[in-house]
């Protein structure tokens, strides 16, 4: 398998697995529990593909990839259905969005390789090997695009709602110490 696809699908993956591990720690109990064991799952998928330089199991991580996008279409449908609105089935639209496009790519991308594999053109895939301006290109880009996406996707998490400011580290409730602290510069 190209490093560059490696890269990316763990580059995917690493962003499922902290959106999931953000929501999961907003959300009910039981989808709770469903989410971080996903987002657990993801990232160590992801460590032990770059780590191997190959892909580890990618049969189980083609479905696995798509159980996260059906549990949270389940929620929606099943929260929608019975009036509930999403914010309260406790995952968060947008970041949830994201993570499901991650998982799509992952899903498509795996599915794709192992049609390749089967028919035969697996081989030429594998013994390619990319020039280092390619790679390096795949890297910044997919770091940048990965990393923006994941960025905002958890700044629309619970945990990033109620995230410290940059800049401010006051403690609540001891603001009158710390108007203080300050005040003979």
């Amino acid at each position: 398998m190209a490093p560059t696809i490696r890269l990316l699908l763990a580059f995917s993956a690493i962003g499922a697995g902290l959106i999931h591990l953000a929501v999961g720690a907003g959300a009910p109990f039981p989808l709770s529990v469903l989410l971080v064991g996903f987002g657990i799952a993801e990232l160590g998928w992801a460590v032990a593909t770059l780590s191997t330089g190959r892909i580890v199991l990618p049969r189980l991580m083609l479905g696995g990839a798509l159980v996260p996008v059906a549990v949270w279409a389940a929620t929606a449908t099943l929260g929608s259905g019975l009036g509930v609105s999403a914010q309260a089935t406790g995952l968060p639209l947008f970041p949830m969005f994201i993570a499901s496009l991650f998982n799509i790519f992952l899903a498509v991308t795996l599915a794709v390789i192992a049609r390749k594999a089967a028919s035969g053109l697996g081989k030429s895939i594998e013994s390619a090997k990319p020039a280092g301006w390619k790679f390096a290109t795949a890297l910044v880009l997919g770091g940048v695009i990965f990393s923006g996406l994941t960025t905002l996707a958890l700044a629309a998490t619970n945990a990033g709602l109620y995230a410290v400011p940059h800049g401010s580290h006051s403690v609540p409730g001891l603001e009158f110490l710390e108007s203080d602290a300050h005040a003979g510069h």
